[in-house]
């Protein structure tokens, strides 16, 4: 998929360019060890800016606004949202979201045709926003203060491409600094379910039915088994929908009063807008 090309060839050298105007963090300073917010900011924008020009960026306004309106809602009911957020789709069957530093959050339009309520799109932009507001790619950073920052951002866009393309994960892992990786997988899974969890909750404030986030993590593990054709090795693993996940997700839900929710008919106008093509 060119979006994910364009990630983990963009990224590696988006960073110097993001931030040209500033000296590199000291290393050996624990408090420079974590990317600031604004850094954060000024690369998600570069990354961004160069998605809008790969062809499967989709430009349908109907899709754009439903997306930000959807998310908007999930932001203000979102814990810990300080920033504004951008939401925009992709063009790719694969059953997939993925959230860039600074608060710009991309979704698949087969994630969107694939989804069976609005409740279950939902809880996808939910989780990824948590990713967005608990700072796991800042935190990832920190995690390894010796490592220079392009490096480390070049993982963090290997481990996201991992999620549909393995394929093209283990080159850029090998080409970043494959060593390192195996020491970042035990964060990045803290930091999946951690984005459950907080993704849940701001599900629930937001007022959507919460049992969209398990009977769509259902649906991810089923489509996970199928296209898995075993040549990720399992360190490379580092975004299963696993039965554990389903589990916890599920006893939240059982958990939680019952609320209905209507899906609204935009929702449905553009399921059927992306399975046309968007």
């Amino acid at each position: 998929m060119r979006v994910i090309l364009c990630l983990l060839a963009g990224l590696a050298l988006v960073a110097p360019r993001a931030w040209s105007q500033h000296s590199l963090p000291d290393l050996g300073d624990a408090s420079s060890s974590v990317l600031s917010p604004q850094m954060e900011r000024k690369i998600g924008e570069t990354i961004t800016r160069d998605l809008r020009r790969d062809p499967a960026y989709v430009e349908d306004a109907e899709i754009s606004e439903y997306l930000n309106a959807l998310g908007a809602r999930l932001v203000a009911a979102s814990p810990g949202a300080r920033m504004d957020f951008e939401f925009f789709a992709v063009r790719d069957p694969a059953i997939n979201a993925f959230a860039l530093p600074g608060g710009f959050v991309g979704m698949h339009t087969g994630l969107i045709t694939t989804a069976d309520s609005e409740s279950e799109v939902a809880s996808v932009l939910a989780h990824e926003i948590a990713h967005v507001t608990q700072r796991h790619i800042a935190r990832l950073y920190g995690a390894q203060q010796q490592m220079q920052l392009p490096t480390m951002i070049a993982m963090a866009a290997a481990i996201l491409a991992a999620r549909s393309r393995p394929d093209l994960a283990s080159g850029a892992i090998a080409a970043a600094q494959g060593a390192a990786v195996q020491s970042q997988i035990s964060y990045t899974r803290d930091f999946e379910r951690e984005a459950d969890r907080v993704g849940y909750q701001t599900l629930a404030a937001a007022g959507f039915d919460v049992r969209g986030m398990p009977s769509f993590f259902e649906k991810l593990q089923r489509y996970t088994r199928a296209s898995d054709d075993g040549t990720a090795p399992g360190y490379l693993r580092t975004h299963p929908v696993t039965t554990e996940r389903v589990a916890e997700a599920q006893n939240r839900a059982q958990n939680a009063p019952y609320r209905q929710y209507a899906d609204s008919q935009d929702f449905h106008l553009v399921r059927q807008t992306a399975r046309r093509g968007g």
